[in-house]
């Protein structure tokens, strides 16, 4: 992109507020995280969006786009009055609004200028204007390996499948997930599509269930009871918990990917940025830039409806790759995180998704 196709964003001052502001403002308004989200402070902190795709203005008639300056679930929570006003302000414009429409629970944007930056949702519910990202996921090769990339090469035995993560949850948490999905899964019984909505720490047990009880791989599992990627949930060292769950994930061939609360992922991305294999269970997810990239290159993919077969498809997989295709897919892996799916690599996709829309709604 050139600097001529530089998108440049309008953000009124008088619409800053205390409160963690959207990402796409830290390069101008600072990192607002603080130690208790350490490991997303340290994403961005190291790897800064580049503002050589985009930058922010206070002037209306240089603008291309208005940009709500919050997350649209904090304008919710706090001020939604403000986010009419931002809404207002780019209508009257004659320009688009980009909204930060990021979060575990995704809530309508009905506002028809509006270009909403989504990391959730599911394909068979389409959203008008929605640029899907990828969750902010740390690069665990340079931050624990110091960027040295291990290829492991393909074994005679089993295929070794690992997981690390938040799996276990009380009774009394796994009788609220029933109670609060019930109407979901009542459709899921008419539209099987539906029933991919369920909450993703149940996919993840039903998932490390096979993979447990199935002699056809040896699974390296590291189940935890709660969410360790923040100070507030996290049992234990943080940075411990990190150590072994990127251990895990290298002394393995394949790493399992289930949805979280989003139906997304951080921990693919996690993977991806080790350079190792991930088992998606896809759930209907809206995969970022697939238009531009091949995920079988690099993954795969197990629909949810043939989660049951989770452990033979692995193995079908493992028995039918060459040698020299395993450790290919191990560098594309790689070679995708750095190149799409890193912050400081994100705008050039986002500018590039943008300034495409803008274009078309100009013809």
């Amino acid at each position: 992109m050139t600097a001529a196709t530089r998108l440049i964003f309008y953000v009124n001052p008088k619409w800053r507020r205390p409160g963690l502001h959207t990402p796409l403002l830290n390069p101008w308004w600072g990192n607002p995280l603080g130690e208790s989200s350490l490991f997303t402070k340290q994403i961005f902190d190291t790897y800064p969006f580049d503002t050589d795709y985009y930058a922010i203005t206070d002037d209306l008639d240089k603008a291309d786009m208005v940009l709500a300056p919050y997350s649209h679930t904090w304008f919710l929570r706090h001020e939604a009055a403000l986010f009419d006003e931002c809404a207002r302000t780019a209508r009257e414009a004659g320009l688009p609004l980009l909204v930060d429409g990021t979060g575990d629970v995704e809530y309508l944007i009905d506002r028809e200028n509006a270009f909403v930056l989504r990391y959730g949702g599911y394909r068979f519910m389409s959203e008008r204007n929605r640029v899907q990202i990828p969750l902010y996921a740390d690069d665990l090769l340079e931050r624990c390996r110091g960027g040295q990339l291990e290829i492991r090469k393909k074994g005679e035995g089993k295929p070794v499948v690992g997981f690390a993560g938040w799996v276990n949850i009380t009774p009394i948490q796994f009788l609220r997930t029933l109670i609060k999905e019930l109407p979901v899964r009542l459709r899921g019984v008419f539209d099987d599509r539906y029933r991919a909505c369920t909450k993703g720490v149940l996919w993840r047990q039903k998932a490390i269930r096979l993979l447990q009880r199935s002699p056809l791989v040896t699974f390296n599992s590291r189940a935890r009871d709660t969410f360790s990627g923040s100070s507030r949930t996290a049992k234990g060292d943080m940075k411990d918990l990190r150590e072994q769950m990127v251990d895990t994930i290298l002394q393995s061939d394949y790493a399992l990917d289930v949805r979280g609360d989003a139906n997304n992922s951080a921990r693919l991305f996690e993977i991806l940025s080790l350079g190792r294999i991930p088992v998606i269970v896809d759930t209907e997810r809206n995969f970022p830039f697939s238009d531009k990239i091949e995920y079988s290159s690099f993954a795969l993919i197990v629909n949810f409806r043939d989660i049951k077969k989770l452990p033979e498809r692995i193995v079908e997989f493992h028995k039918n790759i060459s040698p020299e295709r395993f450790e290919q897919m191990q560098r594309n892996a790689r070679e995708a995180y750095v190149r799409y799916f890193r912050a400081d690599a994100l705008m050039r996709q986002v500018a590039k998704a943008l300034s495409s829309r803008l274009a078309e709604s100009r013809t």
